[in-house]
């Protein structure tokens, strides 16, 4: 397959890297499979009806639909490589817990389905889980598995989720990664306890179609209980908290950073916004800056008092000096074919000693 577009590439080239790329896509995919595939674009391509979008944040749902493109070309051919490699594939926030996080190599068995609870990772803002399942009997009609469901408690109490991705490998198994937030943060560093539990995980079967594919309200998704049960402990990476209130007012809207997490491999943004949204609410589109480095919010979620969390793509090691939170939209725009009123940029800014 040729992804040329006729542009010079500016990487140089790597047999032993393409030897090894090969050997991993190297699927024999029968032709019924390729006319069905055919046929399937070519039905989209019609249908295909683009229309303008509106600025948005990149979210795990996003990243989450790139890898499944992937995940089905693998799929298709029945891919019988190895299931942790899928893992290599991920990439953004979440690829943390295989790349940086603890070796655990936990499994449970249940009915058949075998949960491994692959690596963890930790830092002040959240826990991450690398996740398997495999269906050791290799029932019928299945065509996918998913296994996220994660409750997670330590002393603090019980994590909340922030966002989670599945790939599947073929029919029988997938690898899975879920971000979990502390019941109170920052997540202090050093040694601590850990226990999850999956009550179900969930199975696709589509051995019983519905009589019209476009019925609404069918879903071939159905839970699987358990529980599959995990007590570990590792060392949080930790991180610095510092509340500065900080304040910017642009276009009739206040922007205040309440709190600032840095870690290693993450800085956390806590954002108040006092104004009226739009038709659509508040959808912060932005930045940060610190000691030459930009990192770009990759992942937000609406807390519980009202406040915006949101999440960069990369971290710090020593978050001391100045820090620059640039925020170039606060809300998505409700009518994109409309004039567009110029807007002033949000820059909060602050110093850490």
């Amino acid at each position: 397959m040729s992804t040329s577009d006729g542009r010079a590439s500016v990487l140089a080239s790597d047999p032993g890297l393409d030897a090894s790329l090969t050997a991993l896509f190297a699927v024999d995919v029968p032709a019924n499979v390729l006319d069905a595939l055919d046929d399937r674009i070519r039905r989209g391509l019609q249908r295909w009806n683009p229309g303008r979008g509106r600025l948005t944040r990149l979210r795990p749902g996003r990243r989450a639909g790139v890898l499944a493109i992937l995940a089905a070309a693998l799929a298709i051919g029945g891919a019988n490589g190895s299931l942790r490699a899928l893992y290599t594939f991920l990439a953004g926030p979440f690829d943390l817990p295989w790349h940086r996080g603890v070796e655990l190599n936990l499994s449970q068995t249940v009915d058949g389905y075998r949960v491994t609870l692959e690596r963890a990772y930790a830092d002040a803002t959240r826990l991450a889980l690398a996740i398997s399942v495999v269906d050791e009997r290799r029932r019928p009609g299945i065509t996918q598995l998913q296994a996220f469901s994660t409750v997670v408690t330590d002393s603090s109490g019980e994590y909340g989720g922030i966002g989670a991705v599945s790939t599947p490998d073929g029919a029988f198994a997938a690898v899975n990664v879920a971000w979990k937030t502390p019941a109170a943060l920052p997540l202090p560093s050093g040694p601590r306890a850990f226990h999850v539990v999956l009550p179900f995980i969930r199975v696709r079967d589509d051995s019983t179609p519905p009589p019209n594919a476009d019925d609404v309200g069918w879903d071939p998704w159905h839970p699987v209980a358990g529980p599959w049960t995990f007590d570990f402990e590792m060392t949080v990476d930790g991180g610095t908290t510092v509340t500065p209130d900080a304040i910017a007012d642009a276009n009739g809207i206040r922007a205040t950073v309440t709190r600032l997490i840095a870690a290693p491999s993450i800085v956390r943004v806590d954002l108040r916004i006092d104004g009226t949204p739009g038709a659509s609410g508040w959808n912060p589109v932005g930045q940060v800056r610190h000691d030459g480095h930009v990192m770009k919010f990759v992942v937000g979620s609406f807390e519980p008092d009202g406040t915006i969390a949101l999440m960069t793509d990369g971290g710090v090691g020593d978050p001391s000096g100045h820090w620059t939170v640039t925020f170039a939209a606060l809300a998505p725009d409700d009518d994109p074919n409309g004039p567009k009123p110029p807007i002033t940029p949000w820059i909060v800014e602050f110093d850490v000693p």
